[in-house]
């Protein structure tokens, strides 16, 4: 089954029909059908325009690619080069696996609004879950908080690690200025940004 298009991801969390959709971005529902079946390949202009009357937009994220580790005790585990972020509400939401992913005695479910629920499922995921499954439900910084308290096998934790690392390093960069407001003010009254750092005085 292919995957659903971005066009359709976002009608559809705007809970819009195709006919809606169409008539917001001034365009036919014939169209809006063409682009999600992928019988017809829209320009980026169109995207955005669709998008943007779905109230939403592209973003450019990392791409994270896994590696399949091995294991005598419980086959093959995925370590991802980075962490990522799952949006909200996706983060918090129910979710079940089959039993025979997570090796568990029922198709169980997990709500991931509640952090023991949480932290059982990120121990199971780490442990069994493909790539996939890890991307879609496990937030990179939910993760980093409940991992204290990951009870894991000591070869998960260990290649799990450096990753979890990469992610809270202390970045030796310059400070952001979020949303660039800061900039767009000091520059409207015509201060200096980022400000220039007070020199230090010479002891004498």
């Amino acid at each position: 089954m292919e995957p659903k298009t971005v066009i359709e991801v976002a009608r559809r969390a705007a809970g819009l029909s195709q006919r809606r959709l169409a008539e917001i971005a001034r365009t036919q529902q014939s169209s809006v059908s063409e682009y999600e079946s992928r019988r017809k390949s829209p320009t980026l202009e169109v995207v955005e325009r669709l998008l943007d009357a779905a109230d939403a937009e592209l973003a450019v994220m990392p791409m994270v690619f896994f590696e399949l580790r091995e294991n005598p005790e419980f086959g093959t585990f995925s370590v991802p080069d980075r962490l990522w972020s799952v949006p909200l509400p996706k983060c918090f939401a129910r979710v079940q696996v089959l039993k025979y992913i997570f090796h568990t005695e029922d198709d169980e479910i997990w709500d991931l609004s509640d952090e023991a629920q949480r932290i059982a499922y990120y121990e199971l995921a780490l442990v069994h879950a493909p790539g996939q499954i890890l991307e879609d439900s496990v937030d990179g910084v939910l993760l980093i908080q409940a991992w204290p308290k990951l009870n894991l096998p000591d070869i998960v934790r260990g290649a799990w690690q450096p990753v979890i690392d990469a992610a809270t390093a202390s970045q030796d960069k310059p400070p952001r200025d979020p949303g660039g407001i800061s900039g767009r003010i000091a520059d409207e009254i015509g201060l200096p940004w980022p400000p220039s750092k007070p020199r230090k005085r010479r002891r004498r």
